[in-house]
C-alpha cells in the first residue's frame, strides 16, 4: 500500500494514519489543538477517553501516558479526533532561540496549552514538539507530543 503525500495546510495534521476516535468526559469541552493524555477507557470500553494535558497540576498531572493533539473539538460528553501529530500556522514563535527550538507544555496557561520558550517555574519541562519557523506573525510549529524532541 502506498502513502500518498498530502499538501501541508495550516492547522491540519499530515498523519492521517495516526489518529484516533475517542471520547471526552471531562465536564467540558476539549479546543482543537490543545494536547491531551490518554485517561482511560468509557463505560463500554468502546473508545478511549481523553483530558487535556495539565503538567501545572503537579506529578499528577505529569502521568506517563500517551499524549496527543486534538484534530478536532471534542464535545464533552461527545467523541473527537485527536492525532499523532500536528502543524500550527501563524503563531508567534519568536521567543525560540532557533528554528528546532523545543516547544513546551504551559505551566501557567490553561491545562492542554503549549507554549515556546521555557516554562517558568523549574522542575523538568515537558516537551511537546520545535520550531519549524522563527516569526513573530508567521511562526510555525510541528506538535508532536509523543517524539523525543531534544534536550531542553
Amino acid at each position: 500500500m502506498a502513502i500518498k503525500p498530502r499538501r501541508i495546510k495550516a492547522n491540519t495534521t499530515t498523519d492521517y494514519l495516526g489518529s484516533w476516535q475517542v471520547m471526552n468526559e471531562t465536564g467540558a469541552d476539549i479546543e482543537k489543538g490543545k494536547i491531551v493524555q490518554i485517561s482511560g477507557v468509557n463505560s463500554s470500553g468502546a473508545f478511549l477517553l481523553v483530558k487535556p494535558l495539565d503538567v501545572g497540576a503537579g506529578p499528577a498531572g505529569l502521568v506517563d501516558a500517551p499524549k496527543f493533539i486534538a484534530g478536532t473539538k471534542i464535545p464533552n460528553g461527545g467523541s473527537g479526533v485527536v492525532r499523532e501529530n500536528y502543524i500550527v500556522t501563524g503563531v508567534d514563535t519568536s521567543a525560540a532561540a532557533a528554528v528546532g527550538s523545543p516547544v513546551y507544555a504551559s505551566l501557567s496557561a490553561a491545562a492542554g496549552d503549549w507554549q515556546v520558550g521555557l516554562p517558568a517555574g523549574g522542575g523538568s519541562p515537558t516537551k511537546v514538539g520545535i520550531v519549524l519557523k522563527k516569526d513573530a506573525t508567521t511562526g510555525v510549529v510541528l506538535l508532536a507530543p509523543q517524539a523525543r524532541v531534544g534536550a531542553a
